[in-house]
């Protein structure tokens, strides 16, 4: 993850100038929104709900929206009589090999039934790098817009913007997913 402290050196800000620090702050969300957008992938820690309105059916994965997944950390269901029912996370099969990760029950086993209504399944899991695993290229692409957005801080720029060759778009292709359709 890009910290303030390397993103004052990528603005050529001395250590001990925090003078700046919210506004680079924002730049940093900024940069790293800008980068997820692009790529499709979250690359920032967060924990994200995914609301279904019934399980698959059998033993069919449930596709995962969300690229990459950590970890599951709940899965909650309403079952045919109405009762709020829970599975445990450690019971359930993560398969990260796709570029969509998908969800299996229990070896052996198939989904249980819930009721047919709308957000009977809620699926709760953990998404982007591990802190100090975010590839360095990505934090390379970060780094070069909080320099863009720390020298061009109007919204419009006087003069020829030239995009750098091997700049932020190079530094991401690895990880963008196109969607299709």
């Amino acid at each position: 993850m890009v910290t303030l402290e390397l993103a004052r050196h990528q603005v050529r800000l001395e250590d001990d100038d925090t003078h700046e620090d919210v506004l680079l702050d924002g730049m940093i969300r900024a940069a790293y929104k800008y980068a997820e957008s692009h790529t499709q992938t979250r690359i920032v820690p967060a924990e994200v709900t995914l609301v279904l309105d019934r399980f698959p059916s059998t033993s069919d994965p449930i596709e995962l929206p969300w690229t990459p997944v950590r970890s599951v950390v709940s899965l909650e269901y309403v079952d045919q009589d109405g009762e709020e029912q829970s599975i445990e996370p450690e019971t359930l099969r993560l398969d990260t090999r796709s570029i969509f990760p998908k969800l299996y029950p229990q070896f052996g086993s198939n989904w249980p039934a819930a009721i047919e209504e709308p957000e009977s399944v809620t699926i709760t899991l953990e998404v982007g790098y591990p802190e100090g695993d975010e590839p360095a290229d990505i934090s390379t692409a970060v780094l070069l817009l909080v320099g863009h957005y720390y020298n061009h801080r109007e919204a419009v720029v006087s003069g020829a913007a030239v995009d750098i060759p091997m700049g932020v778009g190079a530094l991401l292709a690895p990880y963008v997913i196109t969607a299709v359709g």
